[in-house]
């Protein structure tokens, strides 16, 4: 084989293998969502998550990996049916959504007192 060839293989070996080492990172998302159902083993999140422009409902499966981070709660297996979550996600390669950080929302209401404040 030629000097040249060689070189022509080894440039061509190199362009794509650097083009996999800069492809781009994923798109980090946020949402809010309607806990559903939470896997037996605690891998993966069903959740309602409602368009605010459009009000339309989505039901989305989010998943669990190395690489996920729960804030304030221990496991998703915590959370209960109708809780609302905060959830910062990728989408995989093959179209998962794969939480990177999940936390339990804390609704605000009355402050204590006020409960039955029905006005002046």
């Amino acid at each position: 084989m030629s000097r040249f060839a060689s070189w022509i293989i080894l440039t061509t070996v190199g362009v794509v293998f650097s083009s996999n080492v800069w492809a781009n990172p994923p798109v980090m998302k946020t949402l809010s969502a309607h806990v559903l159902q939470v896997a037996e083993d605690g891998s993966s999140l069903t959740a309602d998550f409602r368009h605010p422009a459009t009000g339309k409902v989505y039901r989305l499966i989010f998943y669990m990996d190395s690489e996920s981070g729960l804030s304030g709660i221990k496991s998703l297996r915590n959370l209960r049916t109708g809780q609302v979550v905060s959830i910062d996600y990728v989408d995989s390669p093959a179209g998962k959504k794969i939480i990177r950080r999940i936390a339990k929302v804390k609704l605000s209401g009355p402050p204590p007192g006020l409960e039955k404040f029905n006005g002046l």
